[in-house]
């Protein structure tokens, strides 16, 4: 799916989890209950494990992929009419009449051919328009239509960016150009003066507020807004926007608290996917970074996503949360039959502090057990991943969110290894015990290390 450049982008970060997804959807839906733009939901990546089960066991379609936001050419192709060999002058002159732009001629498989433009056209039937034979004229007009076409300019490809052909168009003298999709089949018309001139998609930024963990190609966007509950490390703008941070637990709650605030109630099934993104973030609000906002949002949503009667004990409510929590968590966790490289890419994030770059993944698992047999492999996934990424420091927090412990595998330069404050057991990783929260515990860790190894 394409995303019209008109549209407001609402999405999450990079290597998407739950609460990214969630909070992409349902805030992208609020905006467009509240506003006059229209709003589409994207996401970064692939779905988890976790937000899967959370789209199928609550209906919901998953949000457009965006791999970049910089504007294609295809964003400003105006579909024309066309013309074929076995058309006439006559067909193009009517053709450049209807349209007032020039005329394409294709191919019989719609490739193109070249331009008819109103002056090709007229320099091409000049003498039989001076003359004074109707006959002569009309000679000129049942003449085909390729007399008249222009092959020499250059032809745009709609997947191209504008910034890769810019020094191309401005090199050439048409005001229009030729597009063609992959196939090399037409697509449409764009005028030099919109290339230009492009206009820079417009960006809601959900769950995250750093650049280098936003979609690429955000520097050639404009931000709006951005609604999140991390550290603050924020991306630049232009112009003053609305900017939302608050220490919860999940920017799923924003969402809630920010509809349940306009009075606006939640579809059954997006209250539902909600209410995953906060389960999620606060492992069944058990993470040291849970707070009673959470809390009460979850319950509000589990009421408008029909888990529990409205006139239920706030017991029951709980108990029904409890249920959809435990299926939630069991969803995403375990490292048994999956690849290294998906353990360790499905949920990292990257962090630079004192020139210090740092990954820190993190995945969940219902034992710590199941890490002993998969412990060579996801070592020299994370050594890979410190060489390619130059990092300083690569971590994998598997986390047992039954019995709420971490152990950290770490790879990367061994003095920053030996400052982290964490006991290192016979296998070379560290215990953590009761750290379950990367942002909360762990993050504020590591950066006093990286701070005292520069």
């Amino acid at each position: 799916m394409t995303i019209n450049v008109d549209s407001i982008l609402v999405i999450g970060h990079r290597n998407p989890d739950m609460d990214s997804i969630a909070a992409a959807i349902s805030y992208a839906w609020l905006l467009e209950q509240t506003t006059s733009d229209k709003h589409i939901a994207g996401r970064v990546g692939q779905v988890n494990a976790q937000t899967a089960f959370a789209l199928e066991h609550f209906n919901i379609t998953p949000p457009t992929l965006v791999t970049d936001v910089r504007v294609r050419v295809s964003d400003l192709v105006e579909f024309l009419p066309f013309l074929q060999p076995h058309q006439t002058l006559l067909d193009a002159c009517q053709s450049i009449a209807n349209t007032r732009r020039s005329a394409p001629l294709l191919d019989t498989d719609h490739k193109p051919i070249g331009l008819i433009s109103g002056a090709g056209l007229f320099a091409t039937m000049a003498d039989a328009l001076s003359s004074t034979s109707v006959l002569a004229l009309a000679k000129e007009f049942d003449r085909p239509a390729q007399a008249a076409v222009d092959t020499s300019g250059i032809i745009l490809h709609g997947e191209e960016f504008i910034r890769d052909v810019i020094n191309q168009v401005l090199r050439s003298d048409p005001d229009e150009f030729l597009v063609v999709d992959s196939d090399g089949r037409y697509i449409g018309l764009c005028r030099k003066s919109h290339l230009l001139s492009p206009p820079r998609r417009r960006i809601v930024m959900v769950d995250h507020n750093e650049l280098g963990q936003a979609v690429p190609g955000l520097d050639e966007a404009e931000v709006i807004e951005v609604l999140d509950h991390h550290r603050l490390n924020t991306v630049p703008t232009s112009v003053p926007i609305h900017f939302r941070i608050e220490p919860v637990g999940s920017c799923s709650t924003l969402v809630a608290e920010r509809g349940i605030e306009q009075g606006i109630t939640f579809p059954k099934g997006m209250a539902g996917l909600l209410l995953c993104g906060i389960l999620s973030d606060t492992l069944t609000f058990r993470s040291p970074t849970v707070t009673a906002r959470d809390r009460s949002a979850g319950i509000k949503l589990a009421v408008m996503a029909e888990l529990a009667p409205t006139d239920a004990h706030e017991r029951q409510v709980m108990q029904a949360i409890t249920e959809l929590g435990q299926q939630l968590l069991s969803a995403g966790a375990g490292l048994e039959t999956r690849p290294a490289e998906e353990i360790v890419n499905t949920d990292i994030k990257f962090y630079e502090t004192n020139g210090l770059k740092v990954g820190i993944a993190q995945v969940e698992v219902a034992n710590l057990s199941e890490l002993t047999d998969r412990l060579s492999e996801l070592r020299e996934t994370l050594q890979q991943l410190t060489e390619s990424q130059k990092l300083s420091l690569a971590l994998l927090m598997v986390t047992d969110v039954v019995r709420g412990n971490s152990r950290l595998v770490a790879v990367g330069q061994h003095r920053v290894i030996s400052m982290l404050p964490y006991t290192r057991l016979d296998d070379d990783t560290l215990d953590a015990p009761g750290v379950m929260s990367r942002k909360k515990q762990l993050l504020p860790t590591v950066f006093a290390v990286l701070s005292q190894a520069t």
